[in-house]
């Protein structure tokens, strides 16, 4: 999303193509007519390093996909926005400059890759661009995201609004303490849930709405007065950008930590609330989100006071990277 973002804000000035694998940034790309490179890719498994040995031999062939791609469509920049898909292409790349982005409190593999490779850092956190010689310039969001028009969700009455969301493909884990919490919940918010696809496994409810995958999160942000989420960073920067107080319940397992990195350093600015994910159950759920919704004054203060929009930076780096 956040190189679609900047697509949109670039494509009227570049030819701006994605290069990418199999996820649904194919789909995405096609819904908003971006030209759409597939190459293979290779992902590290921290939940099964067995599967982790053929990584050196799929890689490989992974960087030949991307060598064939980059030769045909001659690029005067490349912009990787970091993770698996982009690994292949920052290998592949010779004489073509790149600009890497970090979204997260701590580099990634893709980003010390870059790095080692003489690219352009940029970072979402100021603390991260020192430790890696780079150039603070904060998230790459969708100026979209702005616009507040509300989705319409279709709810009897005017209860505030509750948003969870776990991550573009939901988070079994949030979903079951969710489905335990919920009566309480519908009590005092009216509730509408990312689940994530083929994860919608609630029973219907008044005051309830779940959605498996959205398109429209500029409209669910507008209508939204409080959130629960996952720690990533895009979706951290989001809310704070759009200042909605949020629970935020980040990633452990299969997970470098990063996500518990991104949820304390925004905790400690006193911008979100953090629930651990180990420690989770429908008590403290309940208990974080009425705190959270009842302490939203405060919350909304400490957001006010951090400046995460990226976006017009990253795009005036990349016109200066390519005259």
């Amino acid at each position: 999303m956040p190189n679609l973002a900047l697509i949109e804000r670039l494509r009227g000035e570049y030819d701006c193509v994605y290069i990418g694998g199999d996820g649904m940034e194919k789909t995405l790309c096609e819904q908003r007519h971006v030209p759409f490179y597939r190459i293979d890719t290779v992902k590290l498994r921290r939940d099964a390093i067995l599967k982790n040995l053929a990584i050196p031999v799929k890689l490989i062939k992974c960087i030949g996909d991307a060598k064939k791609v980059l030769r045909e469509i001659a690029p005067d920049l490349i912009f990787s926005k970091g993770g698996f898909a982009a690994l292949p292409v920052v290998l592949a790349a010779k004489k073509t400059p790149v600009i890497a982005h970090e979204s997260d409190l701590t580099p990634g593999i893709v980003t010390k890759v870059s790095k080692r490779r003489k690219a352009n850092i940029l970072t979402a956190f100021e603390d991260t661009a020192g430790a890696l010689g780079g150039t603070y310039v904060g998230a790459a969001l969708d100026p979209r995201l702005y616009r507040r028009e509300k989705t319409a969700l279709g709810f009897a009455d005017s209860k505030p609004v509750l948003l969870v969301m776990g991550g573009s493909l939901g988070a079994a884990t949030i979903n079951d303490a969710v489905a335990s919490a919920l009566p309480r919940l519908l009590r005092l918010f009216n509730v509408v849930h990312v689940t994530g696809k083929n994860k919608n496994s609630i029973p219907p409810a008044l005051g309830y709405k779940p959605i498996e995958f959205c398109s429209d999160m500029p409209g669910l942000y507008a209508a939204a007065d409080i959130a629960v989420t996952r720690g990533g960073a895009g979706s951290l920067a989001e809310l704070i950008a759009l200042n909605i107080p949020a629970v935020c319940i980040p990633l452990e397992r299969a997970s470098r930590g990063d996500q518990i990195q991104n949820a304390e350093y925004y905790n400690r600015r006193g911008a979100i609330e953090v629930l651990r994910e180990g420690a989770l159950n429908d008590k403290n759920l309940i208990d974080a989100t009425i705190n959270l919704y009842n302490s939203r004054s405060r919350y909304s203060a400490a957001m006010a006071k951090l400046r995460v929009d990226g976006t017009d930076k990253i795009c005036s780096i990349i016109r200066d990277s390519v005259l």
